[in-house]
C-alpha cells in the first residue's frame, strides 16, 4: 500500500509537467510545419525559376496555408496547390507578415520578392489555443530567403 501511495503521489506531481511538455511540443511542431511549408515553396521557386507564394487561407484556428505557383509550360499538368492545415487547438496567430496581407513570395533566386531588407517576414504564433499563458513562437523569413523558428529564451 505504501508503494502504491508513493507511485500515486509521484504521478500527481509529474502530470502537470508532462502536460506542459506536450503543449510545448504541439506549438513547436506547428511552427516547424509552417517552416517546412515556407522552405518547400522556396525550393519550388528556385527549381522552376519562377515566383512561388505562401498564402494564409485561414487566420482563425485551424490555421491554413496554401502554396501557389504559376502554371508550368505545356504539356506538364497544372500542379494542385499544396495546403497545410494545422490542428484547431494547436496554435493561433498573434501577427502575420505586414506586407501584402500575410503573403510571402519567393523569387526564382530563392529570395523574398515582397519584403525589403532589413525587414523580415514574421509569422508570430502562440498556443495552445485557450491556454492562460500560451507559448509564443516566431517563424522569420529574411530578405535572403532564410527561414528560421525563433523560440523564446525562457518558456512560460
Amino acid at each position: 500500500m505504501v508503494v502504491l501511495a508513493l507511485i500515486a503521489m509521484m504521478a500527481l506531481v509529474a502530470t502537470p509537467w508532462f502536460i506542459k511538455i506536450y503543449q510545448r511540443n504541439q506549438v513547436k511542431s506547428a511552427a516547424h510545419e509552417i517552416q517546412s511549408t515556407l522552405l518547400a515553396a522556396r525550393m519550388k521557386a528556385v527549381r522552376r525559376n519562377q515566383p512561388v507564394s505562401v498564402v494564409i487561407s485561414s487566420v482563425v484556428p485551424p490555421l491554413e496555408f496554401q502554396t501557389l505557383e504559376p502554371d508550368p509550360p505545356a504539356p506538364t499538368p497544372t500542379p494542385v496547390p499544396s495546403l497545410l492545415k494545422l490542428p484547431s487547438g494547436a496554435v493561433e496567430f498573434v501577427a502575420t507578415p505586414s506586407s501584402a496581407g500575410g503573403i510571402v513570395t519567393f523569387g526564382g533566386d530563392g529570395r523574398l520578392t515582397n519584403f525589403t531588407a532589413p525587414t523580415p517576414a514574421v509569422y508570430q504564433i502562440q498556443g495552445p489555443v485557450g491556454k492562460v499563458m500560451p507559448t509564443p513562437l516566431a517563424i522569420r523569413v529574411n530578405a535572403a530567403g532564410r527561414v528560421e523558428v525563433v523560440t523564446p529564451a525562457v518558456w512560460p
